[in-house]
This record gives C-alpha cells, sequence and structure tokens, in this order.
C-alpha cells in the first residue's frame, strides 16, 4: 500500500468512526453533504452576480487552513518528502474540486481556473505564528475573539479586498455580501471548546454567563463590520434595507453559534446540531425557533458545569 493510498484510508475511516461515535449515520452525511452543498451554491448564485468572488474566498479560507504548522510538521515527520508533496497535492485538489465543478456548471471558467491556480499557489504555504503579537481590540475580553481575529486575519483581509472590489466596480451585492462573509468567519472562531476551567472562573448564573457570552461577541463583530457597513451605507444608500436584513442575519446567527458551542460544551458542535444551524443560516426566519432552543440546551448543560 502506498503512504498517499494509507493517508486517505486512514483520514476515511477516522471521519466514518468520528461520525459513527456521535451518533448519525456516516452514510446519511455521505449523501447529505452534496446535496447541501449544492443547495448553498445555488443559493449564492441566485442572490449575488458577484457570486464567484465569494465562493473563491470560501475556498481560499479552506486551503489556508490546510497550512497550519501543526498538521505540516506531522505529515513532514510521517512521511518522507515525495509522500507529503503527493499528500498536499490531494489535500488541495480535493479542497476545490466541489468548487470547481460548480464554477464550470455555471460557465465561470476564470474564477474555477483562478481557484485551481490558488490551489497551487497554497501548496508550499505555511501558516506561522507571527514573531510578535498581533495587537486586537478584543485583549481584554474573553479570548474567542482575540485568538480567532489572529488565527484567521487573512480571511478578514479577503472580506475587506471583496469590499473594495465592490464598491470599485459600483456592486452592492458584493459589496453587502462580504458582511455576511465576515460573521461566518467571526461565527467560526467559537468552534472551538476552552478548557473547563475557563468556564468556572466566571461566579454567574448560566443565563447571565450565556449573556455575557453574546453580547461580547455582538460587540466584537460591531467593531470589526463597522468600517464595512460604514462603506456599504455611503457608496450604495439604496440598498440599505439589504444591509438592514444580512446583519438581522448576521447577529442572530452569531449569537447562534455561541449558544450553540455551550449546548454542546465540552464536546463540539453534533451533525444534527451543524444541520440545524446551517439551514438556520440559508433561511433565516429559523433563527426565530432555533435561538431559544440552544439557548435552552446550552442553560441546561451549563448548569451542570459551572
Amino acid at each position: 500500500m502506498t503512504a498517499l493510498s494509507y493517508f486517505a484510508r486512514l483520514q476515511f475511516k477516522r471521519m466514518h468512526r468520528t461520525l459513527h461515535d456521535l451518533g448519525v449515520n456516516p452514510w446519511l452525511i455521505y449523501v447529505s453533504a452534496p446535496l447541501l452543498f449544492t443547495g448553498g451554491s445555488i443559493a449564492v448564485f441566485s442572490r449575488t452576480s458577484y457570486a464567484g468572488w465569494i465562493y473563491v474566498a470560501i475556498a481560499a479560507v479552506a486551503l489556508f487552513q490546510l497550512g497550519k504548522p501543526t498538521r505540516l510538521d506531522f505529515l513532514r515527520q510521517v512521511f518522507n518528502k515525495p509522500a507529503y508533496w503527493r499528500i498536499r497535492i490531494l489535500e488541495n485538489t480535493l479542497t476545490v474540486a466541489p468548487f470547481v465543478t460548480f464554477l464550470l456548471f455555471k460557465h465561470e471558467p476564470r474564477f474555477a481556473l483562478g481557484l485551481l491556480a490558488l490551489a497551487a499557489a497554497t501548496l508550499p504555504f505555511r501558516t506561522r505564528p507571527a514573531r510578535t503579537v498581533l495587537p486586537t481590540p478584543f485583549s481584554t475580553h474573553p479570548f474567542e475573539f482575540a485568538i480567532g481575529f489572529r488565527n484567521f486575519v487573512g480571511a478578514l483581509l479577503i472580506a475587506y479586498l471583496l469590499m473594495a472590489i465592490g464598491v470599485y466596480v459600483g456592486n452592492g451585492q458584493l459589496s453587502i455580501a462580504t458582511l455576511l462573509l465576515v460573521v461566518l468567519v467571526c461565527s467560526n472562531y467559537y468552534a472551538w471548546c476552552e478548557p473547563l476551567l475557563y468556564v468556572w472562573v466566571y461566579h454567574l448564573t448560566p443565563t447571565s454567563f450565556l449573556w455575557l457570552k453574546v453580547k461580547t461577541a455582538v460587540w466584537h463583530l460591531t467593531i470589526i463590520l463597522l468600517p464595512l457597513l460604514l462603506m456599504a451605507v455611503t457608496f450604495f444608500p439604496g440598498d440599505w434595507l439589504a444591509v438592514l436584513a444580512v446583519l438581522a442575519t448576521g447577529y442572530g446567527f452569531l449569537a447562534l453559534s455561541v449558544l450553540a458551542k455551550y449546548a454542546a460544551f465540552p464536546q463540539g458542535v453534533s451533525i444534527p446540531q451543524g444541520i440545524l444551524m446551517a439551514a438556520s443560516l440559508v433561511f433565516p426566519p429559523l433563527l426565530i425557533g432555533s435561538i431559544p432552543y440552544f439557548f435552552r440546551v446550552a442553560k441546561n448543560n451549563i448548569s451542570l458545569k459551572i
């Protein structure tokens, strides 16, 4: 068995076992994931003519995540150099393949070729911690945004670049879509669960604790969104209603992400919970029911921890 086939089989077995341990039928995920990806892609392309830029930005964030030094160091230790590069090529190819396929289906060959070029360019890419700590306006508050901002600053720069492109070409839809992209990046800050000790230090009731977390998340997201928001309403004042709808959806989804984290704490969000979150983002009226649901579950869960 070659190193490449061994690595592929090992990753598949890990994913299969993880899904099974979560109490989810793995084959249900294998079937539903492509359908959800296709449905989400259709929704993006049906709502903005600049969906290709957003699509490439999302794929770029995924590619950059593969360049984390810890995982690359592990691969270098386990596999020899030729096998390491074959694995990197396989990872990047599989990451962009769904995006490229849908871009070709939508007759967007330039974006598809650009994404393939990006996948090749990021092969030697390796995210490294800065020699000096990147300053943030979040250091005196709970850690999620301070850590997340430093780890995903590249994704935020892409969002700001997309906003600038939208303003330059005079496309309000692209500019407004960047607001939602920032929300998705910031919501990902809550994908990691802290040690239990980080929750014990709060002398708060479960309700007060959750309210503090949501309030802090909303305030920090506002700090990041404010420059983009000002640009959107300044250059596209006629789209204020769309901006308001995106903000309402974005803040609601961020609150949902915070509550979902503590509904599953100290484990990660389960597959069914993730599906409900994704459905609430695609169809925002579901937030009216999903936010109270996750709040109840999080409150009951945290009451057992603090």
